[in-house]
């Protein structure tokens, strides 16, 4: 093992966790206290960050009101979220690259789930991982390729962008070349993250595309606080500010005719 492989599987992940760690919460407490510029005017607001947030994000008024169950809500809050219906009802091209991306993305972080699992099924979790991270690889080419040529898309892409853009792609090419190449044991990896998480890691063998997956996996933790990668937590926080299922569904006031006539809008 020489020196830079021996610096990304058993030094960098002391820098980078840490780092995604802090820069993740420094984020939040960010945009929590000033995404809004006029809470300055509201009262307290100099208080917690949690309460000028409640006071931020407390729905006031249903642009749309009506007579939809809870059960309802969560229906449609559900389908959005797990079949991005939003995004497919605007934009059908973007959501095949999109919603494949985010599926080989949940199957890749499933098959990882093999390290607290019985060894006998390391090749069923690979397998696993072999068709998310293809799918990964192929979505996030097919994503980038659009970034590239569709004018208004390139417009409005900058230099970090393309850089996040790339690492994932990095990610989960690499990924899709270790399972190729035969992966890495189940128990390998649990003395590998053993022995990170109490700091005395023993050297392990593996190939060297495994090291340069585990480089990919940490310069993503390092570039997610910094990139639009960073958007799992606001999709919850657009939809509490607007009080609605809505924004996951893409059918914001899509029923407000019949609302008007006291109708309930079917789900």
């Amino acid at each position: 093992m020489n020196g830079f492989e021996f610096f990304v599987l058993y030094r960098l992940p002391y820098l980078a966790v840490p780092f995604y760690l802090i820069m993740l919460s420094v984020r939040i407490w960010v945009w929590m206290r000033f995404y809004n510029p006029a809470l300055k005017l509201l009262p307290r607001a100099r208080g917690s960050v949690y309460g000028v947030w409640k006071q931020q994000y407390r729905p006031t008024i249903h642009i749309f009101p009506g007579s939809r169950s809870q059960s309802t809500e969560w229906k449609r809050a559900i389908k959005g979220f797990v079949f991005f219906t939003g995004l497919y009802k605007r934009d059908k091209v973007l959501w095949l690259g999109s919603w494949s991306l985010h599926l080989g993305l949940l199957l890749v972080i499933a098959a990882h789930v093999r390290v607290i699992l019985p060894p006998d099924l390391d090749p069923i979790c690979l397998h696993i991982a072999l068709i998310g991270s293809g799918l990964m690889t192929v979505s996030g080419t097919y994503l980038l390729l659009r970034r590239i040529i569709v004018q208004r898309v390139r417009e409005i892409t900058d230099f970090r962008d393309y850089l996040a853009e790339f690492i994932l792609l990095f990610f989960s090419a690499t990924a899709f070349l270790v399972v190729l190449d035969g992966g890495v044991s189940s128990e390998t990896l649990r003395h590998y993250v053993s022995g990170l998480s109490t700091g005395t890691a023993a050297v392990i063998e593996v190939p060297h595309i495994f090291v340069l997956h585990m480089l990919a996996v940490q310069l993503l933790l390092i570039v997610i606080p910094f990139s639009h990668l960073l958007h799992l937590g606001g999709i919850f926080l657009s939809r509490e500010f607007l009080g609605t299922s809505d924004t996951f569904a893409g059918e914001f006031g899509s029923g407000f005719s019949g609302l008007k006539d006291g109708q309930d809008e079917s789900p």
